[in-house]
């Protein structure tokens, strides 16, 4: 199987592959299954920590995440991600976060069920403020501003935004 780590450091995608191997002979054993490994891929960008290709059979990480957060973040995503992959093929298209899921994470896992990281995040983007307060926006939101295509307003104040640093 292919795998794509070309931005990551090879020590952490071999953890990454332990953690994931670990806790798929779990799942198989106390299931009676024989899922195969799953894809591992990585994305360098977003607030999204990981996410599971259910039909793919693959497993997207936040690669900026995992390097910046290494052990914890093996530890907790992985197995979550895994979680429903095991979920849907065991028992089928159900709630993401559901009973089925809670029930993988906690008896097979070994993991608390827990829907959200709480890893920080590097925001790559643009000050702007209004008359109430600051605003993050991204690149590309920016760039629609400088390039005269759009204009963003404030939801709280309804004025137009502003760059900072920028008379």
């Amino acid at each position: 199987m292919q795998q794509d780590y070309k931005h990551i450091p090879i020590y952490l995608h071999n953890q990454v592959l332990a953690c994931l191997r670990t806790h798929l002979i779990q799942a198989n054993q106390i299931l009676k299954t024989y899922y195969k490994e799953p894809k591992i891929s990585y994305k360098p960008k977003g607030s999204i920590a990981g996410c599971a290709l259910l039909t793919h059979w693959e497993i997207q990480l936040n690669s900026t995440m995992l390097y910046e957060n290494k052990e914890d973040f093996i530890n907790e995503v992985v197995p979550h991600e895994l979680a429903h992959l095991i979920t849907f093929q065991y028992f089928g298209k159900v709630k993401p976060h559901g009973k089925e899921w809670q029930y993988v994470m906690s008896k097979i896992m070994k993991k608390e069920p827990k829907v959200t990281h709480n890893f920080k995040i590097k925001r790559n983007g643009y000050i702007y403020f209004c008359d109430c307060q600051e605003h993050h926006l991204s690149p590309i939101r920016h760039n629609k501003i400088i390039n005269n295509k759009t204009s963003y307003q404030c939801r709280k104040c309804g004025t137009i935004l502003k760059l900072k640093n920028c008379i």
